[in-house]
């Protein structure tokens, strides 16, 4: 990752969205809606950001799709509350640890691996994939500033191990080692 590219928003810039990033079926992206439908039953005046083609999903209140670039995406995410990713299957995503490094804390499902998302540091991890389960997760990320803050800064701490020129120097490392 080339972490220079990401510019985190300060909390209180940021705008009431929770982006949902992909909309194959394994990404569940009906969880993610139905998610945001309950907070705002709930009173939250939230937004669902879809990235993503919009074909055979619902139209809801407070949701909206977009194509964008991934810079575009970049800056979506840094200006979020939160990223959401409930999917079934996940090797090892992308879209988390570019969350972190905007500062973005992120609600993912069990799939997503621990090694990336360790619940309660840098991320929360539901598991279920029932959408009352991730409307509370984001719920108390929306209500306690202090939980939202500590994981936004342990993310952005997390994912500095994922930077292009220390990951480059970890392969020459090994390659003198092997030398």
């Amino acid at each position: 990752m080339k972490l220079d590219l990401y510019r985190p928003v300060k909390y209180r810039d940021r705008e009431n969205v929770i982006v949902y990033v992909g909309t194959r079926p394994v990404k569940n992206p009906w969880i993610s809606i139905e998610a945001t439908r309950i907070l705002r039953a709930r009173g939250h005046n939230v937004r669902l950001v879809v990235v993503g083609s919009s074909l055979g999903l619902l139209k809801a209140e407070g949701v909206e799709y977009r194509y964008a670039t991934p810079e575009k995406v970049i800056e979506l995410i840094c200006r979020a509350k939160a990223l959401i990713l409930p999917s079934s299957y996940e090797a090892f995503p992308y879209v988390p640890a570019e969350s972190m490094a905007c500062g973005t804390p992120v609600v993912v499902s069990n799939a997503t691996p621990e090694e990336e998302v360790i619940d309660g540091f840098n991320g929360i991890r539901v598991n279920s994939f029932d959408p009352r389960d991730y409307a509370n997760a984001l719920e108390r990320l929306l209500l306690d500033e202090e939980l939202w803050l500590r994981l936004s800064r342990n993310g952005l701490e997390f994912v500095k191990q994922f930077d292009y020129i220390e990951i480059a120097k970890k392969y020459v490392s090994i390659i003198r080692e092997v030398l």
